[in-house]
This record gives C-alpha cells, sequence and structure tokens, in this order.
C-alpha cells in the first residue's frame, strides 16, 4: 500500500514538474516579446517575433497578423505558414481575417489595399481539397478603437486548450501595448517632421504612393496664391495642370529618375517668379512610396540673371562695331593694302586676326543666348529632309575626323519623317554636338548619328566613346559658360562654354526636348527630339 501511495506521488511531482517547466517556458516567451517591446520600432519586426513565439506555445498550420497603420496609412498583413497548404487555403484565411477586421471598424478594409508578406509553403494541386477545421482570432485594440486581428488556423484536427488560448490572449495584449507604443513613437516624429516642413522657406506638397495628398505647407499655399481654399488632390492638380507644370501624378512615377522643373509667373499675391521642381520618391527597393514637389521664390535671382543678360548684351552690341573695323583693318594688311609685310608681320596679323575671329565667335554666342533667353529667336520655318540636313552637317567634319584617327558615321531608320525647323538653327545644333564629340574623343574612337522615329517626334542621338563626364556634371553642361573638365582632357580651354545652352535654347523653341547621358571613361550620348511637321512649337 505504501509503495502504491509512493508512486503516486512521484507521478504527481512529474506532472508539477512539467507543469513549472511549461509555466517557465511560456513565462520566458513573454519576457521575450515584452523586451522585444522595448527596443522594437518596426511593426514587421514584431509581429514577425510575435508568430514566430506563438508557433512554440500552438500549433498552427497558419499565422496571420492583420494591422492597420493610420500614421503611415498603411494596411498590412503578414502570413507565415508552418506546414503547407493550399493557395486556396490561404485565400479563405485572408478574406476570413479581412471580414473579421471589418465588422469591427467603420470603414470596410480593401483587399487591393493591403501589403502582404507571405512567408511559407504553398501547393497549387486542387485535387487536395482542405478546409479550416480549427481557427481562432484575437482582435486588437487601441485608444483609437480596433486596429488588427491575430489569427491561427489550422486545416487539421487539433484543439486549443483553456491554457493556449489564455496564453495567446496574453500575447495579444502585449502586441497591443507594442502597437500604442509604435503609434506614439510614429505621431510624435511625424509631429516634429510637419512642424519642421511648415516651418520651410520652400513651399513642400506631397502626395504618398496612392495619390492622396499628405503635405500642403504654409509656404506652398502663400506661393501659389491658394491659402484661402480647402485644398484636395484634384483640385490641385487642376491648379498645376491649369500652369503647365504637370498634368496627373503617373506621368512623374513614370519618370523616376527625372526631376521635372518648371518655373511660373504669378501675378499674386504679388506679382513673382516661382520654381517648381517634381520627382518621384522611391524606397531602397525602388518602390515608389509618393511624389513631391518644392516651390521656391526666384524672382530676385532672375531680376539679378536679367541685369547680367541685359549688360551682357550691352557690351556684345557695343563690341561688335570695333571688332568689325578691327577685322576689315587685319584683312586689308593681309591682302597687302598699305605696303608689303615681313615673314614675322605677317605672323603677327595672322595672330591677330585669329584672336578678332575667336572673338566675334564670342560674341556671336552672347547674341544668341540674349536672343534666346529673352524669347527674341526667331525661327525660319520649312519642310525640310532631316537626312540630308545631318549628311550635310557631318561632312563638314570629315577632314578632322580624319586627322584624329576618329571614324565618324550615321544612322538613320527607315521612316524618319521630313520635319517643319529652321534649317540653319537645327543645323547648328548638329555641329555643336558632333563638334563637341570630336574635341573630346581620343584618336582612334568612334563617334555614331543616328536618327529615327519616336512617337510623334523625330530623335536624333549623337553618341561617342570618348572621355566622358562626371556624374555630378551631368545637370550642368547646358548652364552658361560651364566646361566639363573631363579626366585627362585640357580641352576645356578651348570654346565659350555656350554651344550646349544655345543648342537647348533653340532645341526648345522648336518644341523638342535635349538631354545627356555619359558615364566617365565610356563615352557619351547627347539626345535632343524634334516634333514632324504640323507639331507645334512650346
Amino acid at each position: 500500500m505504501r509503495n502504491i501511495e509512493i508512486e503516486k506521488l512521484r507521478e504527481e511531482n512529474q506532472l508539477l514538474s512539467q507543469e513549472l517547466k511549461q509555466h517557465l517556458f511560456e513565462l520566458s516567451i513573454l519576457y521575450d516579446i515584452s523586451n522585444n517591446i522595448s527596443y522594437t520600432l518596426n511593426y514587421d519586426d514584431f509581429f514577425q517575433f510575435v508568430i514566430g513565439s506563438l508557433y512554440k506555445i500552438i500549433d498552427y498550420d497558419i499565422c496571420t497578423s492583420l494591422i492597420v497603420l493610420e500614421e503611415e496609412r498603411k494596411t498590412k498583413m503578414l502570413i507565415r505558414i508552418a506546414h503547407p497548404v493550399s493557395r486556396q487555403t490561404v485565400k479563405d484565411t485572408k478574406r476570413k481575417v479581412i471580414d473579421a477586421l471589418s465588422t469591427l471598424r467603420k470603414n470596410p478594409i480593401l483587399e487591393e489595399e493591403i501589403t502582404e508578406d507571405i512567408q511559407g509553403e504553398i501547393f497549387d494541386d486542387s485535387r487536395q481539397l482542405e478546409t479550416i477545421k480549427a481557427s481562432l482570432d484575437v482582435p486588437l485594440f487601441t485608444a483609437n478603437g480596433a486596429v488588427g486581428i491575430l489569427n491561427v488556423s489550422s486545416v487539421r484536427d487539433v484543439s486549443y486548450s483553456d491554457g493556449e488560448i489564455k496564453l495567446f490572449y496574453t500575447l495579444a495584449s502585449q502586441a497591443q501595448i507594442a502597437i500604442d507604443r509604435l503609434q506614439a513613437v510614429l505621431s510624435a516624429e511625424k509631429s516634429k517632421m510637419r512642424m519642421m516642413v511648415e516651418g520651410m522657406s520652400e513651399g513642400v506638397v506631397m502626395f504618398d504612393e496612392r495619390d492622396r495628398l499628405v503635405i500642403l505647407n504654409a509656404a506652398a499655399k502663400y506661393m501659389l496664391n491658394c491659402e484661402e481654399k480647402e485644398w484636395n488632390v484634384d483640385l490641385l492638380l487642376d491648379f498645376f495642370k491649369n500652369f503647365g507644370l504637370i498634368s496627373s501624378l503617373d506621368e512623374i512615377k513614370k519618370e523616376t529618375k527625372r526631376i521635372w522643373v518648371k518655373e511660373i509667373y504669378m501675378a499674386s499675391p504679388y506679382p513673382h517668379i516661382v520654381r517648381a521642381e517634381a520627382s518621384c520618391i522611391q524606397d531602397e527597393a525602388e518602390k515608389s512610396l509618393g511624389t513631391v514637389m518644392v516651390f521656391r521664390d526666384v524672382t530676385k535671382e532672375r531680376e539679378i540673371d536679367q541685369m547680367k543678360n541685359d549688360f551682357i548684351s550691352l557690351v556684345s552690341h557695343e563690341l561688335r562695331t570695333p571688332l568689325t573695323a578691327m577685322k576689315a583693318a587685319v584683312s586689308n594688311l593681309l591682302v597687302g593694302i598699305g605696303g608689303g609685310l615681313s615673314f614675322t608681320q605677317n605672323d603677327c596679323i595672322l595672330l591677330i586676326k585669329r584672336n578678332v575671329d575667336r572673338l566675334s565667335r564670342l560674341i556671336a554666342d552672347l547674341l544668341d543666348v540674349s536672343r534666346i533667353e529673352a524669347g527674341r529667336i526667331e525661327l525660319n520655318k520649312r519642310i525640310l529632309d532631316i537626312t540630308l540636313l545631318i549628311k550635310e552637317a557631318v561632312l563638314l567634319f570629315q577632314e578632322i575626323t580624319a586627322g584624329k584617327n576618329l571614324r565618324l558615321t550615321t544612322h538613320f531608320t527607315p521612316g524618319v519623317e521630313s520635319i517643319e525647323a529652321d534649317a540653319d538653327k537645327i543645323t547648328q545644333v548638329i555641329t555643336n554636338l558632333v563638334g563637341n564629340a570630336v574635341k573630346f574623343t581620343p584618336s582612334g574612337g568612334e563617334i555614331t548619328v543616328k536618327v529615327f522615329k519616336f512617337g510623334e517626334f523625330i530623335q536624333v542621338d549623337v553618341i561617342d566613346t570618348g572621355l566622358g563626364i562626371p556624374k555630378q556634371d551631368l545637370n550642368k553642361v547646358f548652364e552658361k559658360f560651364y566646361q566639363v573638365t573631363s579626366l585627362g582632357s585640357q580641352e576645356t580651354a578651348k570654346g565659350t562654354g555656350l554651344g550646349l545652352t544655345i543648342s537647348r535654347g533653340i532645341v526648345e523653341k522648336h518644341g523638342g526636348k535635349i538631354w545627356v547621358e555619359s558615364e566617365l571613361g565610356k563615352g557619351s550620348k547627347f539626345s535632343f527630339t524634334l516634333p514632324v511637321k504640323g507639331q507645334t512649337e512650346i
């Protein structure tokens, strides 16, 4: 009898020991989660940890967390599959969780607005029918109401004990503490950021990835004279469209690497010029996070630019007359009017003539730039064959390229149409671009001029295998007097630094665009487009 009692006592001790170990294990998990709350500032990391911890105490096939992030304007769903399940099971679980949270909130949750992260093995065998046989939902509440759902489901016959359910709810309460803390931190950071943006002297307008208006600061409202209105996305886009900035946000999102720049004149609340820059914001994975537009009052800068332009134009005109007289006098001396010249005198006169010619070209370029910036450039448009025009322009460089051992070729895509343009001005653009390619391409290199149809435009590419342009200079090459200093090249001492500025003005006056792509040491590609016959200039 005593042996039976001893055996029974031993069994009870073992059972108590197992229960104690189980409780210690559960407490260690709760401690880990509590500790994780103290340093995690990321929803994804925290719920990854919670779902992983759940698997240690509850036997599930699929675990799902759905959380609505009001501060980030996002809804995230994390699904962890412990044992392989069918695609239909995943779909059913998602629908069940979404419906469960939607009933607890005022606004329904749309599946297409959810960002999903699914981990685990899914099979597509439709012959193996599955149904969810066990499921447990725990809602997540904060001061703002229901913000999420934690769900465990199984396609096997499993039952959850009272202890497992109680522990599940305890984990959920820990998750709610984490959500409250994260929301408080994010709200504080967002408030700081908003105050900083509101205090900026530049105007800032920002839209999220779903084109919802996120930021419209006071400076933007003042610059754009829209302080009196309650603005939404549609009103803002109509406003931007009227000023020719953008017609839709899709334009910006399609060309993620491009910065859209335009200057507009505003008569109210005071006469001023606003420079608008728009671009797409991306994360490290190059996923679009939204679009941002920055507005800056550049009235003073433009007034100073205008003063500089007026001064340059005035000086250029004043220099033109004496230079013309000097050129005529030098030419007379060279042809013998005034008596014969010694070899030394003749060389000196030739040196004077070359520098007079160089000054004349500089003055001509300055006057061209002044006309372009003042909007006084005139186009003598006519129907012309762009292929013939380019061939004639390229012929001018045959002797130079042969002497420098360069290969200069042209490539015309069949079907290139005639265009309506100013032949002299377009020739000037082509000679500027080809001339630069010849200048900066070492002996033995290659230059290719390609012409092809691109939508309603003709595109011309001038491609060289030259020294290339440093990345930091790419957005400056079309500025006045700016000259690229390529690695190992001393060519920047030659030329005025105005050729590309003039080329841009001519192309844009025709209604086209001009840009450059380059990599240091691998060459450059200058491209420009011109509208085909019948297109109007902008």
